[in-house]
């Protein structure tokens, strides 16, 4: 067969379409991937080990391209990382087709097993051709094995590597590529500057103190306390002054377990500086009892079963004593919302409800 027949590298590929029991096979179906096309007459033989079989996928791994057999055997598809598999069998295939592409191909008829491989680019150019012999001549016969693909995927690779005008990259490669050499570039830009000079001023610098002495009024006792002026009016309570009844849950404002009074008014003790109330009346729930005698809440909370682990209670009942003192919230409904901003993990909300309720008759 001379190969004047076949088509010409760099030319439009011929159709392809293959008429089967399942439908139509045709190339539509692998979109822009490159594609491999070999019409090997009686088939593959079946007898390949596995280096053979790792060789064959390594190739198409390499050239990031499917390969498509078309054989008396019927259809089969080689992916570089799954199984063989079967589109059509040979009881499938419509005869008049199997032909009619072998001839597009300038070869001669499947029943004359014809042998061939075709590497077509994702715009169905013709970059690569290799024609098996015929007759006498042939290898094993009429049967194509897995090591004379492996040798005509080999060549095309380095066919393709020879040939600067025959690079081929597939969709995800050049957009690889093309991520890569931006991000160069602007690292190499980013690189070359120079530190911009900027003018030194003669402004006398007044440095902020990084301590500062604060008056803490805390449950009726003043005191002194020296902190970091970032920090907070929860970290003071606990960490320079030792009351550890306030709790440090989430240290955003979200969970109201470390509520307190500050001049008779609810606020989360971790979003406030200690430096902003500093003068002000500030009541934890140390401050609640009377020596041995519990606060009306901090019984009502005990007679109602309203906690379970007790991690958010020293909130709860600090949100409750100012809920109480506002008048506003009477209601079951109203209690609740009023409420909203201490949360429960345990789910104790409907023992803690009527434990307002309690205390408020009393």
């Amino acid at each position: 067969m001379p190969a004047s027949q076949c088509p010409r590298e760099g030319s439009r590929a011929p159709a392809f379409s293959i008429r089967t029991g399942r439908g139509r096979i045709s190339l539509d179906a692998f979109d822009n991937q490159i594609v491999l096309l070999a019409f090997l007459g009686e088939g593959l033989t079946s007898d390949a080990s596995p280096e053979i079989t790792a060789r064959i996928r390594a190739e198409l791994r390499g050239l990031g391209a499917v390969l498509v057999v078309v054989s008396s055997r019927g259809v089969l598809v080689f992916r570089p990382d799954d199984d063989v598999a079967t589109i059509a069998g040979p009881g499938e295939l419509v005869t008049s087709d199997v032909d009619a592409a072998h001839r597009a191909f300038g070869l001669r008829a499947a029943t004359h097993r014809a042998r061939a491989l075709f590497l077509l680019d994702g715009e169905r150019l013709v970059r690569f051709s290799h024609l098996w012999k015929e007759g006498k001549e042939a290898k094993d016969g009429d049967v194509v094995d897995l090591e004379d693909i492996g040798d005509a995927l080999a060549n095309a690779g380095r066919t393709l590597v020879r040939s600067p005008n025959r690079l081929l990259l597939s969709r995800r490669d050049l957009v690889l590529t093309t991520l890569t050499v931006s991000l160069a570039i602007a690292f190499v830009q980013g690189c070359d500057r120079r530190p911009i000079a900027r003018p030194v001023s003669t402004e006398p610098r007044h440095d902020v103190p990084s301590e500062m002495d604060v008056m803490l009024d805390v449950n009726g006792k003043v005191g002194k306390v020296r902190i970091d002026v970032r920090t907070s009016l929860l970290d003071a309570l606990r960490e320079r002054m030792g009351l550890t009844g306030t709790k440090k849950g989430c240290d955003h404002g979200q969970c109201g377990a470390c509520t307190v009074l500050v001049d008779g008014r609810r606020v989360t003790s971790c979003l406030m500086l200690a430096a902003a109330v500093d003068g002000s009346k500030i009541t934890t729930i140390e401050g609640l009892a009377n020596g041995n005698t519990l606060h009306p809440l901090q019984a009502a909370f005990i007679e109602e079963d309203a906690l379970q682990c007790g991690y958010c209670t020293p909130g709860q009942i600090m949100s409750a004593v100012a809920l109480i003192a506002e008048d506003r919230a009477k209601t079951d409904e109203e209690v609740r919302e009023a409420m909203s901003g201490n949360i429960c993990r345990c789910g104790a909300y409907s023992n803690i409800v009527a434990a307002i309720q309690r205390a408020r008759r009393s």
